[in-house]
């Protein structure tokens, strides 16, 4: 198998196994979530709820008796404030106090920072999701509570000599009668009804108890599911990492440090090492290509040394071949005290044939120029191009006087040369620089004393050969 393709085998693979783990922790961290809400929230609320329909029940009660007894009519108000709090007519408490009895006689007890919103008591009991049977005892419970406000109004309306027509409405005009009204909110009748609204709130609150452990207990055991899924993806994980592991040990670390050894013995110049691996992959194919490579190389060296010393155009030596033989000779001359000479050599106006002519013709100049001066030269005399248009040239043993001979001799051959192009004879100038040598010369101050000795004569007239 490719590597590519096991690349993008195990790719794909690792996304799915992250997906899944994903999954998995998403799913488990949902049941930690729904956990902790049924645990801390959703229990207390319950609880507050169904405390807050007993309390305001039993606040009822409380002002109701309070106004039978005293005769005050401002606990037959905080009895209907109540009421309307219950019943979501009036702003209900952000906080519903713990007593109505004692927070009502307080001064900032309808202070807008202390009230929310209108809001029944019963949609706030749907809100919370209960289940049926949970909401309806709940909801029992309210309406044995609203059918003992109706006693309850029996007797404010008797402290007032209202009675009841027969039709629930309070038209019957009286005397009032107090002692009336404190026998209806203090009969055993209405203690039976009282203990009936309590019966369902306690009710209610074993149901939910019971529904949060049943629960609890069911999220507990999807929790070790899951956990049980993490240690099965985890193994999976391990076995695929190991499965991994030795592929990629045998099938590309192996390869690859086989391949670095023959790819070294090549580089040093065994080209008789050829790569000897059998892996179907990309390394494979790479030691293939390798020995391709050798065998070419064995074939290309002898046309690489003669390219790394030769200039491609014109076929004398290149900078590169020409400053190493300059080097070598400035020590030898240095050692035996033997005279060196330099010159350097430019082509007069040469931008004006490629602009004119174009630059095979430029190409032509050159090629004529090198064929003209190699033969003013000596046997042992070095002649190489060092830039676009300048040439060089190495004369051994030779001092300043018959170096000036030997580059007369080759500007003359080349201004008496021409160069026939569609019918018109070019004529061709140059300009050289000659330099011998000195003591404590390297070969940067050797080259740059002939390179001012050429630009002196280009800036004499050109077509002549100056000497420092």
């Amino acid at each position: 198998m490719n590597i590519s393709t096991g690349n993008k085998i195990g790719f794909l693979g690792f996304l799915i196994l992250l997906s899944t783990y994903g999954y998995v922790v998403f799913q488990l961290m949902g049941v930690f979530e729904e956990q902790s809400i049924k645990n801390e929230g959703y229990y207390v609320r319950s609880h507050n709820l169904a405390n807050e329909l007993r309390q305001s029940s039993d606040d009822l009660t409380r002002m109701a008796r309070t106004f039978v007894v005293t005769g005050d009519a401002i606990y037959e108000q905080f009895y209907f404030e109540i009421f309307a709090i219950r019943n979501g007519d009036a702003p209900r408490p952000i906080k519903y106090p713990p007593s109505y009895w004692y927070t009502s006689l307080t001064d900032d007890r309808t202070s807008a920072i202390n009230l929310g919103k209108p809001v029944p008591l019963q949609v706030l009991m749907s809100e919370m999701g209960f289940l049926e049977k949970e909401f309806l005892l709940l909801r029992k419970s309210q309406n044995l509570s609203d059918k003992l406000v109706h006693l309850e109004r029996q007797a404010f309306a008797a402290m007032k000599g209202r009675y009841d027509d027969g039709s629930g409405d309070f038209t019957v005009k009286g005397k009032p009668d107090t002692a009336f009204a404190t026998k209806l909110l203090f009969s055993t009748q209405y203690k039976e009804e009282k203990i009936a609204i309590m019966k369902p709130i306690q009710e209610f609150l074993e149901a939910v108890e019971n529904r949060m452990i049943s629960e609890s207990i069911a999220l507990q055991a999807k929790q070790e599911k899951y956990f049980w899924y993490i240690i099965v993806l985890l193994v999976i994980s391990t076995v695929i990492v190991l499965v991994i592991a030795v592929y990629v040990r045998n099938k590309i670390v192996l390869p690859i440090f086989l391949l670095e050894h023959d790819a070294h013995m090549i580089a040093e110049g065994n080209y008789q090492v050829r790569c000897k691996l059998n892996v179907e992959n990309e390394i494979g194919s790479l030691s293939l290509s390798l020995n391709e490579m050798a065998d070419h190389i064995e074939l290309d060296i002898k046309e690489l040394e003669r390219l790394a010393t030769t200039d491609g155009l014109v076929g004398i030596t290149n900078r590169r071949a020409f400053m190493v033989s300059l080097e070598l000779e400035i020590k030898r001359s240095h050692r035996y005290g033997v005279p060196l000479s330099l010159l350097m050599l430019d082509v007069d106006y040469f931008k004006k044939f490629n602009d004119t002519y174009g630059h095979h013709v430029g190409d032509e100049v050159l090629k004529l120029i090198c064929k003209v001066s190699q033969t003013a030269l000596r046997e042992n005399d070095l002649m190489g191009r060092i830039g676009g248009e300048e040439f060089a040239f190495l004369l051994p043993a030779t001092n300043i006087d018959s170096a000036i001979i030997v580059a007369e001799r080759i500007r003359t051959a080349v201004e008496s040369s021409s160069l026939l192009i569609d019918s018109e004879e070019l004529r061709v100038t140059v300009s050289i620089g000659g330099t011998q040598i000195i003591k404590g010369n390297d070969i940067s101050a050797f080259l740059k004393r002939a390179d001012i000795a050429m630009y002196k004569s280009k800036e004499n007239g050109r077509n002549q050969t100056s000497w420092l």
